[in-house]
């Protein structure tokens, strides 16, 4: 469980770093200010490339279909669809730590 709680923590960090880049370009192509871009496109690239590699573990230690890991690579693309994801694994882990007894 502690890959599926830090691919969650990771999501939602990921897109917030997604708006963080919206924002950013809106400053560059708006304002010709191209320090955001560069700063956020570091941080969002830093985010998504431990999305994937969690993604990636959580697929092998929780034996995921590869159709629910494509699923979850797909929603982490557009801007917004990774708050969804992130809300779906929370209630996913919600479920399973319900489901399962706690250790005496």
């Amino acid at each position: 469980m502690g890959s599926l709680k830090a691919l969650i923590a990771v999501t939602f960090a990921e897109a917030m770093s997604w708006i963080g880049l919206l924002i950013a370009m809106v400053f560059k192509y708006g304002f010709e200010m191209e320090t955001g871009v560069e700063v956020m496109g570091r941080i969002h690239g830093f985010f998504f490339m431990a999305f994937v590699a969690l993604l990636a573990l959580v697929h092998v230690q929780l034996h995921w279909s590869i159709k629910k890991t494509a699923i979850s690579f797909a929603e982490s693309i557009p801007p917004f669809t990774g708050f969804l994801l992130g809300k779906q694994l929370l209630n996913e882990l919600k479920r399973d730590e319900h489901r399962s007894p706690s250790p005496a």
